[in-house]
């Protein structure tokens, strides 16, 4: 009679430096992103804005979650055009 004694689980390999840097960029991004959320959740109030010659009044909520958002997607704009040149520059 043989009893199946449990394994142990498989050691992970430690971590390269590219992986702690992934790690890093994650854990500052999701900071940032908390940050963000709270400060936008803080501003209720009504603001005016000004483009060029309109002026739009809206929620200064809604103001602060579009600026977030229109530099996140500036940012993954500005990444992916320099992973793509370095790329480029590889082969």
């Amino acid at each position: 009679m043989t009893t199946d004694a449990p394994k142990p689980p498989p050691a992970q390999a430690p971590l390269n430096a590219a992986d702690k840097a992934q790690r890093s960029r994650m854990i500052g991004g999701i900071v940032i992103a908390v940050v963000a959320i709270w400060f936008i959740l803080a501003n209720t109030h009504k603001a005016s804005i000004t483009f060029w010659v309109v002026t739009v009044t809206s929620p200064m909520w809604l103001t602060l979650a579009g600026t977030f958002l229109a530099g996140m997607l500036t940012s993954l704009l500005l990444t992916s055009t320099r992973a793509k040149r370095r790329k480029k520059s590889q082969r």
